[in-house]
């Protein structure tokens, strides 16, 4: 592993398979981290990792890593588990992408990091090769564009970017709508929602126009069947995004009783302390 600088940070396997870190990301002072590398452990070792910059995840997988931090808010370090040795040291080109993998990236493409971003792009692509209509992949896909736009330095550039990404997005939901039991809403579907939504809403609403959008997608999500046996961090993270739109909105009632809401379910990848600060100032 190149030496870079960064921290040292410990993991271990619980599972037979191997754990995947990032080996060109770094850990800062305040254990902000990203990634995805592969790194060989035995199940119950522990290996010592050194590793560089951005952050991110999904939240904690089979509980193989300690709580990190990430822009403030406490996350779990993706380290999604590869099945297959060839997994581990990079198999083929030609291997499709694991999705976790590909959602690691793109949440360290979120927390600031343009070389995860073009990864994440470029690892959706290929899954959407073989799967073109998937609404999930493809709202990430879309997502990437809008991510891109950020680090564009040239105004045409970011238009033409965010909506690119948009109409992806749009496709995408479009298909989620046609689909049977869309409106049943199992986690894929309020997961496409929910990406959808917290892009919707970062992005500039004077330009754009995007937030009735995200209202919309978050009135689905939070209605729908599914929604109540949905994982705690999935519906905390729905909750967050609604309590965004409250505020854009002006709608202090709804915003602090979404946000009373993700203090409820204490979702383990939103930074709880953040919450009650600003549950504070709408008193």
């Amino acid at each position: 592993m190149p030496k870079r600088l960064g921290h040292n940070v410990k993991v271990q396997l619980l599972q037979p398979g191997c754990v995947a870190v990032n080996r060109h990301a770094a850990c800062d002072k305040d254990h902000n981290i990203a990634g995805v590398g592969c790194c060989k452990i035995r199940p119950g070792q522990e290996a010592t990792l050194r590793v560089v910059n951005c952050c991110l995840t999904q939240g904690s997988i089979d509980g193989m890593m300690k709580p990190l931090k990430i822009n403030g808010r406490w996350v779990a370090l993706v380290v999604g588990l590869l099945e297959t040795q060839a997994a581990c040291q990079g198999a083929s080109a030609s291997a499709m992408p694991d999705f976790a993998t590909a959602r690691a990236q793109f949440e360290a493409g979120r927390a600031g990091s343009a070389e995860a971003t073009e990864m994440a792009q470029r690892l959706f692509a290929r899954m959407l090769s073989s799967d073109a209509n998937n609404p999930l992949y493809l709202v990430y896909y879309g997502s990437t564009f809008t991510l891109q736009a950020r680090n564009a330095r040239a105004p045409w550039t970011k238009i033409k970017l965010v909506n690119q990404g948009v109409s992806i997005l749009d496709r995408a939901l479009a298909l989620l709508n046609r689909s049977p039991g869309s409106s049943g809403a199992g986690t894929a579907v309020l997961e496409t929602r929910l990406v959808a939504m917290a892009t919707f809403i970062a992005l500039p609403e004077t330009f754009f126009h995007r937030l009735a959008a995200a209202k919309h997608e978050f009135q689905l999500a939070v209605g729908s069947p599914g929604y109540s046996s949905a994982p705690v961090d999935l519906r905390g993270h729905l909750q967050y995004e609604g309590a965004l739109i409250a505020r854009q909105e002006g709608d202090a009632v709804g915003e602090r009783a979404a946000l009373q809401r993700v203090l409820a379910l204490a979702p383990p990848s939103i930074d709880m302390a953040e919450v009650r600060a600003r549950l504070g100032e709408l008193r």
